[in-house]
């Protein structure tokens, strides 16, 4: 019988968090099928470092960027992956993050790696244009593979003439989610009121705002329900404070949480208002554990939801019509029990992480 052959994956991220955290279950399959795996990402908190350790896969870190000196400093990232690519000799290179697979994709290609798979997992609001539209076009093009987390991204490329024909493209939703670790969990009482929860960075194209502004109008009207936020703070031109998400005291915020299931597990609604992305984790968690989704009409989040099943859709910064949807909850609680089994089972027909990674390791070519 032939053995299977062990191939050599440089996985490059945009922080070691994000591999560790969105790709752990990627990386668990791979090493479990004797592949060596090397992530490469930015310096960051080293506890991830020692999650990617334990699972099997080795962890270098990309040089920094020069602040004030994007040119320079791009310049700098790619010379260094060119010469990790050339040291670690990796056979296949998978990168996400649009930053981080425009310059992966370019020096894959020049250290001549066999297979370049380029991820995207979302694209920016404001358009291609805002990432260097020219430098992301040549990264595209040097991928022998290009994986998107919705159909609304493959076609804005597809439009902008970036997907050459005969590219290989593949949509997975997301990282998927492991349904065993988020298994569905029960309703808490409803007789105090009903919690709302919203699982984020805080930062504007979320939807915080939004969210505050909607838990507010609800709040003078149904001062029993609970408003809770959790989430990190962000570094970003558009980062909402956390006193300013908390200022007038209709939102509760809970800080970073290291795991979400006990909120989850207390809040009767999940709410994601983004601005549009990929398709966010947060709301596949929430769907697994058995929670309706409000979330928005966007790219990636659409994808959530079957309308008035398992949860609503509205459009995107828009407070009232987020707050009808939220309050329509709170009018007839007898939505959350239908809606409850539909987010489960929408999770488990259409997320589940176990395909997510097999179709993965297909276009990587090692499945």
């Amino acid at each position: 019988m032939t053995q299977p052959v062990s191939e050599r994956i440089a996985i490059v991220a945009p922080s070691a968090e994000a591999v560790a955290v969105l790709r752990r279950d990627l990386i668990e399959w791979l090493t479990s099928r004797g592949h060596r795996v090397l992530c490469l990402t930015p310096p960051g908190p080293g506890r991830y470092t020692l999650i990617l350790r334990g699972i099997g896969a080795q962890h270098r870190i990309i040089e920094p960027l020069q602040p004030n000196l994007r040119i320079l400093g791009d310049w700098q990232e790619l010379a260094s992956l060119v010469g990790q690519f050339n040291d670690w000799q990796p056979n296949i290179v998978l990168a996400f993050g649009l930053h981080t697979l425009t310059l992966a994709a370019i020096a894959a290609r020049r250290a001549k790696v066999r297979r370049v798979v380029s991820l995207v997992n979302g694209l920016p609001s404001d358009g291609v244009e805002s990432i260097g539209r020219r430098r992301f076009a040549d990264a595209i093009r040097a991928s022998d593979a290009v994986v998107f987390h919705n159909r609304d991204n493959r076609a804005t490329l597809a439009r902008l003439g970036m997907l050459r024909e005969n590219l290989e493209t593949l949509v997975v939703p997301g990282a998927g989610i492991d349904l065993k670790s988020f298994p569905a969990m029960p309703m808490p009482p409803s007789d105090e009121g009903l919690a709302f929860l919203m699982l984020a960075r805080l930062e504007r194209r979320r939807g915080v705002l939004e969210y505050k502004a909607a838990a507010e109008r609800i709040k003078a009207r149904w001062p029993r329900a609970a408003f809770r936020f959790a989430g990190p703070a962000s570094s970003e031109p558009d980062a909402v404070s956390p006193e300013a998400l908390a200022a007038g005291g209709a939102v509760e915020y809970l800080g970073h949480l290291e795991d979400v299931r006990p909120a989850l597990a207390a809040c009767h609604v999940f709410v994601y208002p983004s601005y549009g992305e990929g398709l966010p984790r947060a709301a596949l968690e929430a769907l697994a554990t058995g929670r309706p989704v409000i979330s928005t009409s966007t790219p990636g989040c659409a994808d959530l939801v079957d309308e008035k099943v398992s949860g609503c859709l509205v459009p995107a910064a828009d407070v009232e019509a987020l707050a009808v949807a939220m309050e329509s909850y709170l009018r007839n609680p007898g939505l959350l029990s239908t809606g409850s089994r539909a987010a489960r089972l929408k999770a488990e027909r259409r997320f589940d992480g176990r395909d997510v990674n097999a179709a993965l390791g297909r276009v990587l070519g090692v499945a």
